[in-house]
């Protein structure tokens, strides 16, 4: 086999090498941030609940609180 050839070969098993290499940090990577990505979103569903939950106790609150004491309606102004 001649230098060239040999060279050639060399070089061609060391870039196949390094891709491979590459693109499987790459997914490790990609996995470990789509991973992070589903604990971003399960705590924005539980942010979310909360606020439903925290939404609908000021609503009992507020009709508790309007049977205690009623609230006329305010005075309209005249538009002159």
């Amino acid at each position: 086999m001649s230098r060239a050839a040999k060279t050639t070969l060399g070089a061609s098993i060391v870039a196949t090498i390094s891709i491979v290499a590459g693109v499987h940090y790459l997914q490790i990577k990609e996995r470990e941030t789509m991973y992070k990505g589903v604990e971003r979103d399960e705590k924005r569903q539980q942010e979310k609940q909360q606020r439903k939950e925290d939404l609908a106790r000021n609503r009992e609150r507020e009709t508790a609180l309007r049977q205690l004491q009623p609230i006329s309606d305010p005075p309209r102004q005249r538009l002159a």
